[in-house]
C-alpha cells in the first residue's frame, strides 16, 4: 500500500490538512486541463482488463476507436491492459 493511501485510510485530519490537500487536487486539475488545452475533441475509453485480444468486446472497441479517430476525434485510453489499451 503506497504512502497516500495509508494517508487517506487513517481517517479525517484537521480543517488545515485537509484545506491544503484539497489545494494540491486542485493543482492537479489545472495541470492536466492544461496538458490537454489543445488536444480538442477527446473521448476516453475505460473497459474491464480482463477480455484478450481475441474477446469481441475488444475488437468492437478498437473498430469504435478507429471510427472515432476518421472522424476527428481524439482517443485517450483508460491506460490499462484489455479493452483499455
Amino acid at each position: 500500500m503506497s504512502q497516500e493511501e495509508k494517508f487517506f485510510l487513517e481517517g479525517p485530519r484537521s480543517r488545515k490538512k485537509e484545506f491544503f490537500f484539497t489545494i494540491e487536487v486542485l493543482f492537479e486539475f489545472i495541470k492536466g486541463f492544461r496538458a490537454f488545452h489543445f488536444v480538442g475533441p477527446c473521448v476516453t475509453v475505460f473497459g474491464s482488463a480482463r477480455f484478450d485480444e481475441d474477446h469481441i468486446y475488444y475488437k468492437t472497441a478498437r473498430e469504435i476507436g478507429k471510427r472515432l479517430t476518421e472522424i476527428g476525434f481524439t482517443v485517450m485510453t483508460g491506460g490499462g491492459p484489455g479493452i483499455m489499451e
